[in-house]
């Protein structure tokens, strides 16, 4: 078996899906400094913002 190259998944019981977001490029330039300050990619800098700012319960029951 060959290893996939790319990130390891997020959690391995429940697959990602692939989104794409657009920015202006002036937008993105500053979300990439942050991200470098943060020594982070700007994904990265994506998702934990998203997560903050929309916490997602992972321990409630997903059947309620």
């Amino acid at each position: 078996m060959t290893k996939r190259p790319g990130r390891r998944p997020l959690d391995p019981r429940d697959p990602s899906v692939q989104i794409c977001v657009s920015v202006p490029s002036k937008r993105y330039d500053q979300l990439y400094q942050t991200a470098a300050g943060a020594r982070m990619t700007v994904p990265e800098l994506i998702r934990q913002s998203l997560a903050s700012k929309y916490p997602i319960a992972r321990d409630r029951d997903p059947s309620r």
